[in-house]
């Protein structure tokens, strides 16, 4: 197990720091040049059935922690790799000597918990576009990236929307848009003719129909856009699963658009609950009721007057049952948006605030996900990036790393940053030592000793990768708390002023998941292997 764990850290420690070394994966496919990964979440699921497989268990091991890390954080792979080699390669020397492996792991336990307090001692918010852009930089290794990020999050907070897109020049772009906005477009490009803007309309002060119904026939449309129409309205926003061709041809076929015009959007989601979900937040938006299918609504549920309000005006009427409004709303050919015309924000922020305790809730990963976005809908700061390169395969690698860096940038606006370049987990020490008991029993002072010696280890990896031998980190010593070593100048600095920082909560998950998963491993005294194993790339 031993053989495999260190060849998965071996392969994966080259690329932590701001200064990494490129790892060369080959790829499965003849005639294709290697893959250059510094990743670490990603090199290791690249390693799989190694030909000792005793020596693949132990890989294996490692390479599930690393990839859930990943997928979890986007970031942290390799200081949990360091970390987790270090705890458990001293840890099978104090079991090789004759020591208790379930007492260590327990102790390793205790020990980890000091170390997170501190750490949580240690967090300090982040705020403001330098600091952000800072972060990003330490994530990114990208300069002019992660000062688009930086500004860009400085705008749209920690829920905002981004997106990220491929641009059509060499440089990185951004806008920032009012209003909410889905991934729908018209349901006909011919839907958009007669705008401003080429494949892009924009209707001020239009009536909105939110639904998750088929409209099949045409007929059932003409009742809506004759209310409408005797209301004053000038536009309408129809949103629905399904249009038949007679109803997108009866949109098409209007002669005087310019008096009254309709576009038609599909309903956002992949799904029955996601649909539900976003029209629910479009209603808050707009004031609308949603239409329902599973409720046996239809579009003459919408046009039937209640009798509280026979002989009421219809525009009275078009306003305030199953219709909304918008300020503004723009529709292009792969999304449509929403600017809210509403004063009383009550239900909106009793909505957003039922949101907010969804999420605090969730256990789902993509429920959790799926959530935020939401949230970003609600808020209406909205930022899209455009991402251009010379070459396509750099501008889709570019894209990967933004989206993978405001991951981490959300996480620290919500959770906070610590010292980065290993320097908070050294500073780890000093609690770990004041917390020694000189009665603590032989396999505490044991566990004790291993964390603090893989505290240091990513500190020590960020050094010899930058080209520095390990006495540079003895220059440390003496120094106030928070100092650590500039990579790429070699000057001993406060590392938060110089812009190196770490997000906390992926810090914390590294740490956590590395000290956990080695000392589970220590406990591990059999391997049963299968005779035939099924072949899977699965971590």
């Amino acid at each position: 197990m031993q053989r495999g764990i260190n060849l998965i850290v071996d392969a994966v420690r080259p690329t932590l720091g701001p200064i990494p070394r490129t790892v060369a994966v080959s790829q499965a496919l003849d005639n294709k040049p290697p893959d250059l990964l510094d990743k670490g979440g990603l090199i290791a699921r690249r390693i799989s059935d190694l030909p000792d497989r005793d020596a693949d268990m132990g890989a294996m091991l490692l390479r599930q922690m690393l990839w859930q890390l990943y997928e979890d954080c986007g970031d942290g792979t390799a200081t949990a790799a360091v970390i987790f080699q270090s705890v458990y390669n001293e840890g099978l020397k104090y079991i090789a000597a004759g020591g208790n492996a379930m007492r260590l792991r327990q102790c390793l336990d205790e020990c980890l918990d000091v170390a997170l307090d501190s750490l949580e001692e240690m967090k300090t918010p982040v705020a403001g576009r330098e600091q952000l852009a800072q972060l990003a930089e330490c994530i990114c290794h990208d300069r002019e990236l992660a000062e688009k990020l930086g500004e860009i999050f400085d705008f749209i907070g920690e829920h905002g929307q981004l997106d990220v897109r491929r641009g059509h020049t060499r440089s990185i772009e951004r806008d920032y848009m009012k209003g909410m906005y889905w991934r729908r477009g018209a349901v006909s490009r011919a839907m958009l003719r007669g705008g401003k803007e080429l494949d892009r309309i924009v209707m001020n002060d239009a009536a909105v129909l939110l639904s998750d119904l088929d409209i099949e026939h045409a007929e059932e449309l003409l009742p809506v856009i004759s209310m409408l129409m005797r209301a004053g309205a000038k536009s309408l926003l129809l949103v629905g699963e399904k249009f038949s061709e007679a109803v997108i041809n009866l949109i098409l076929n209007n002669k005087k658009p310019e008096k009254f015009r309709i576009v038609a959007v599909k309903t956002p989601g992949a799904t029955d609950d996601q649909r539900r979900a976003h029209l629910n937040d479009m209603a808050v938006i707009t004031g609308a009721i949603p239409l329902f299918k599973a409720a046996g609504d239809t579009l003459a549920t919408a046009v039937e007057r209640p009798k509280d309000l026979e002989g009421d005006d219809p525009s009275k009427h078009a306003r305030s049952s199953y219709f909304g409004g918008a300020k503004q709303v723009w529709v292009e050919r792969t999304m449509f948006g929403l600017v809210s015309d509403r004063e009383d924000q009550d239900e909106l922020t009793e909505h957003l605030a039922d949101l907010l305790e969804l999420v605090e809730y969730a256990t789902d990963k993509d429920a959790e996900a799926f959530l935020r976005e939401r949230i970003g809908k609600i808020l209406g700061g909205v930022a899209i990036l455009r991402i251009g390169d010379v070459l396509p395969t750099r501008m889709d690698n570019r894209i990967a790393i933004a989206k993978e860096t405001a991951k981490s940038l959300r996480r620290a606006l919500r959770d906070g940053v610590l010292p980065g370049g290993g320097v908070a987990l050294l500073a780890c020490r000093d609690t770990l030592e004041k917390a020694l008991d000189p009665d603590e029993e032989s396999t505490g002072r044991a566990a004790r000793r291993i964390l603090l010696r893989a505290l240091a280890e990513p500190i020590r990896t960020i050094c010899r990768n930058a080209g520095f031998d390990s006495a540079k980190v003895a220059e440390l010593e003496g120094m106030p708390r928070g100092h650590g070593i500039d990579i790429r100048s070699g000057a001993l600095v406060d590392v938060i002023d110089a812009g190196i920082i770490d997000v906390a909560s992926v810090l914390e998950a590294a740490l956590r998941g590395a000290v956990k998963a080695a000392a589970l491993a220590l406990t591990i005294d059999v391997l049963l292997h299968h005779e035939r194993p099924q072949e899977t790339y699965t971590p």
